[in-house]
């Protein structure tokens, strides 16, 4: 009768713990976590505040004003006023971050500052497209030929041979 009395005491269990006992079994099928759904409104507020937050920690150049610094530095490339938004540029903000700008600079009149957009290039040369590392290849060439400053001649030929 005691086999009889241990099926009584399963019959017994709550479902409450029938599920416990499911639940503990490793071959129960485990259930996805559920995800709280995101409303457009909060995916829109995050994004905002990541867009801030990135300005933030970008400091002057998270500005409207370095926006429109960098737009000038593109719209006058090739213009006699040039060397001079480039100027400005710099003593504003300092070195650009991005490819595009520091590309627009090696045609700067400055060889030192040059220079320094040369060695900021090159680490993120990898990362670029195939066209835009050929144009940086194809300055490169220029500047060690015809580079009146033997340091930026010099730079020029070495970053060539190292890419």
């Amino acid at each position: 009768m005691a086999g009889y009395h241990d099926e009584d005491e399963k019959e017994r269990l709550s479902w409450r713990e029938i599920d416990r006992r499911r639940d503990r079994s490793p071959h129960a099928p485990k259930e996805p976590p559920v995800e709280r759904k995101k409303s457009r409104r909060s995916e829109w507020v995050m994004k905002k505040y990541r867009k801030e937050a990135d300005k933030l920690f970008m400091g002057k150049k998270g500005t409207k004003k370095h926006k429109k610094a960098q737009g000038d530095v593109d719209r006058y490339h090739g213009t006699e006023q040039f060397n001079e938004v480039v100027r400005n540029y710099l003593n504003e903000y300092g070195l650009p971050d991005d490819w595009r700008t520091l590309s627009l600079l090696l045609d700067y009149s400055d060889p030192e500052k040059v220079l320094e957009a040369i060695h900021a290039m090159k680490p993120l040369y990898e990362a670029r497209s195939p066209m835009e590392k050929q144009g940086f290849k194809a300055k490169l060439d220029i500047l060690a030929m015809t580079a009146s400053h033997s340091d930026l001649r010099d730079a020029a030929e070495e970053i060539l041979k190292s890419l």
